[in-house]
């Protein structure tokens, strides 16, 4: 392998075009791997159960939990420092690796005492440990993809992660053929993430040579600027990932089971906002520079987000139980009612996650990360309160109430400390096209859901028209919001 110091510069033509080629292939690559995992789910939930789905999520929700104390924000440090181009990029490679694994080591090993200690349920236990043990290779292959990101060859990327994904499926479809079991299942699972190993190994091969020598100075740099990151990832997973762990405590397996179902469809719709967040970071970035672009980037964000967030809980509320009775099978009928309410709180996330991306964009990772402690309080508490009461439903519900709270703080902070702020016109044009839709929809449900809701779809689009929200030209609204397309 040949050895290279530093990503290649870009000239400014090339890098518009592969910037959008990368937004692109970031939508492409979620949207197909999230589509893999909903295969892959139902597959799972019609071949063990529910109750079995739900010790199987359970055991996947336990290793996630602990992916943000294996990465601690240095991904994010590493693809930004390799992104400028100064040289040493093979020790700076080589020294991530080297704490990740130390990371992931620990990562590893606490998670597996956790489960062991807390969860009576041998089966999930066991299950825990070979689910977590992936993380020891993430910790290889996952800062390569730094490489990656930094020379904006986000298809590549993209690509390895379909590839693994279809490989998962692939497995586990055929595990599952075979009488394979829960054990057997998340083993196949976690065996899985060797593929992306050594896809990556094989394709930036000749890109980049690690050099693992120990720099004690370099290692502390870089542990030094990931501590605010890596704080705020492991609030989020666990900010994102307690219901489930406390309904298994609360409300049992089966819960978990349908819980994890509905959320499965929540997980589909949220790659959405990631990729137009990641896609307007940028521009939001030079907000000190251009306050007037950030400000119309910021309201058109936030506005087209919630046009397609509105019809998707709309249409979500029709269509649960056809959608879960569909992917599922019979015995997960009771997820139906928490995914309309996940769907709601869907569209709360849509604008939370843009308010929240503007203030690390604006500089304010402080409060971003104080926004995710709080509503990870919000969270357990309200958890710890309707799950008992309401059980699944109550977890929605939960989820829901402290997405709202984060989204009304977030905008508080956003307006304070960054002087950005919200015209609701378009937003309450867009609600009212929504009433429409529902109303249609709640007129035609004599014809069926699937029906109902398309004809819902078919008012929507009608609605949206005549209220003035599609606008004819891009770069005429661009424009006449004081926009200049293509500048920089």
């Amino acid at each position: 392998m040949r050895r290279v110091s530093a990503p290649d510069p870009l000239p400014r033509p090339g890098l518009v075009r592969r910037i959008l080629v990368g937004v692109g292939a970031l939508l492409a690559g979620n949207v197909a791997a999230t589509a893999t995992a909903m295969v892959s789910s139902m597959v799972l939930a019609r071949t063990l159960g529910v109750a079995d789905y739900g010790r199987y999520s359970l055991v996947f929700l336990y290793a996630t939990l602990f992916q943000g104390l294996a990465s601690f924000g240095l991904d994010d440090i590493l693809t930004r420092e390799l992104s400028r181009g100064r040289g040493g990029a093979d020790r700076l490679l080589g020294n991530a690796i080297l704490l990740r694994l130390l990371l992931s080591a620990g990562a590893v090993a606490v998670c597996v005492g956790a489960a062991q200690w807390a969860e009576a349920d041998r089966q999930v236990a066991w299950g825990t440990v070979l689910a977590v043990s992936p993380l020891l290779l993430s910790a290889v292959y996952v800062p390569l993809w730094s490489v990656l990101a930094a020379r904006l060859e986000y298809p590549l990327r993209e690509a390895i992660v379909v590839a693994s994904r279809v490989a998962e499926v692939a497995l586990l479809v055929g595990f599952a053929l075979a009488g394979a079991r829960l054990l057997a299942l998340v083993a196949v699972t976690a065996l899985a993430q060797s593929v992306p190993l050594a896809l990556t190994l094989w394709l930036v091969r000749n890109r980049i040579r690690p050099v693992f020598r120990y720099d004690p100075q370099l290692a502390r740099g870089l542990l030094a600027q990931s501590v605010p990151l890596g704080l705020a990832s492991v609030v989020a997973l666990v900010y994102g990932r307690v219901d489930g762990v406390l309904l298994a405590r609360l409300a049992g397996y089966e819960a978990v089971g349908l819980y994890s179902a509905a959320y499965k469809f929540l997980n589909l719709v949220l790659a959405l906002p990631y990729v137009v967040n990641a896609a307007v970071f940028p521009v939001l970035a030079r907000m000190q520079e251009d306050r007037e672009t950030a400000q119309v980037v910021f309201q058109r964000a936030f506005d087209y987000l919630i046009l397609v967030a509105l019809p998707l809980a709309t249409g979500g509320t029709f269509l649960a139980s056809s959608l879960v009775r569909s992917v599922y099978g019979p015995g997960f009928e009771a997820a139906a009612e928490p995914l309309r309410v996940l769907l709601w709180a869907a569209v709360f996330m849509f604008a939370a996650r843009t308010c929240r991306q503007l203030l690390v964009a604006g500089g304010q990772q402080g409060a971003h990360l104080a926004l995710l402690v709080a509503g990870a309080v919000v969270n357990v508490l309200l958890n710890l309160w309707w799950i008992p009461r309401w059980g699944l439903v109550g977890a929605a519900w939960a989820t829901l109430g402290a997405e709202a709270a984060v989204l009304a703080a977030a905008y508080v902070v956003v307006r304070a400390r960054l002087g950005l702020q919200l015209q609701l016109g378009f937003v309450l044009r867009a609600g009212a096209a929504t009433v429409c839709m529902g109303a249609a929809a709640a007129g035609s449900t004599f014809l069926g859901p699937w029906a109902s809701a398309l004809l819902g779809g078919g008012a929507y689009l009608v609605a949206t028209a005549g209220f003035g929200l599609w606008p004819r030209q891009p770069r005429a609204l661009l424009e006449g919001r004081g926009l200049r397309v293509g500048a920089s």
